[in-house]
């Protein structure tokens, strides 16, 4: 019975690594290590506990590179529902408990079988039809997961922007570039306000298109203060965007 349950203790021990490994303090070349094994451990005891003796090496095998490959890319997709940034101690956090848990199911299963092991010889050279399936769910699990989460990228918007510069022109000491890009992803109506020493000294109201520029050249210095400040139409009572010349 303890020879039997080497296996078990062993992906224990690698989920325990697996934490010990985010304290810091171990080897890069052990850390690695650490990781491959705790990727390969679900696979190997969940698919033990799935086939039982019911199967061979090569089918064994199979099954296992599937769980393995299905827990995380499921768990990732219910870290990310959750909110939980996909960061290494969810990694890990989330294999050591796939993995805890099928090493509890798998101890607990055995210590309850009473099947002598001359009744559990399998046919050579077909794969049951069991590890089939259970291999077929895993790919199709896979390569939906897969194909959701392309989407879900393809499909998530992320909030534009409007970008507002002042940088001195190359080769002049009294000249500035003055400029704004529209990537809001949207036409928009903006007001731009230019003020030396606190003073307006001029404006522009403009509409940009998407992806769209402008420039303009303004005389520069840095003896005194000059601000500029971006306003969306129609609220020109805060600033969307300000830069100055940090005079």
């Amino acid at each position: 019975m303890r020879r039997r349950n080497v296996d078990v203790a062993s992906v224990g021990v690698v989920a325990v690594l697996g934490w010990a490994s985010l304290l810091g303090g171990m080897p890069a070349q052990l850390v690695v290590a650490v990781g491959l094994a705790l990727f390969a451990a679900p696979g190997y005891v969940w698919s033990e506990v799935l086939l039982a003796r019911r199967a061979t090496g090569l089918e064994r095998s199979v099954v296992s590179v599937g769980i393995a490959l299905v827990v995380p890319i499921l768990g990732g997709l219910a870290l990310y529902a959750a909110g939980i940034s996909l960061h290494r101690a969810a990694w890990v956090g989330l294999l050591s408990a796939v993995t805890i848990a099928g090493a509890a199911v798998l101890a607990i299963q055995r210590r309850r079988s009473e099947a002598p092991a001359a009744d559990t010889q399998v046919s050579k050279g077909a794969l049951p039809l069991r590890a089939l399936l259970v291999f077929g769910a895993a790919t199709v699990i896979a390569t939906g997961s897969v194909t959701l989460a392309v989407l879900s990228a393809d499909a998530q918007k992320y909030p534009g922007y409007t970008q507002l510069w002042m940088s001195p022109v190359e080769n002049s000491a009294i000249e500035a570039n003055l400029g704004i890009t529209n990537q809001q992803g949207s036409t928009l109506a903006y007001r731009l306000v230019l003020l030396r020493k606190g003073k307006v000294s001029a404006s522009w109201n403009l509409t940009l298109t998407s992806g769209q520029s402008w420039v303009r050249i303004i005389p520069y210095t840095t003896k005194y203060s000059i601000v500029a400040d971006l306003y969306h139409m129609p609220n020109l009572r805060q600033p969307y965007r300000r830069v100055d010349n940090g005079g």
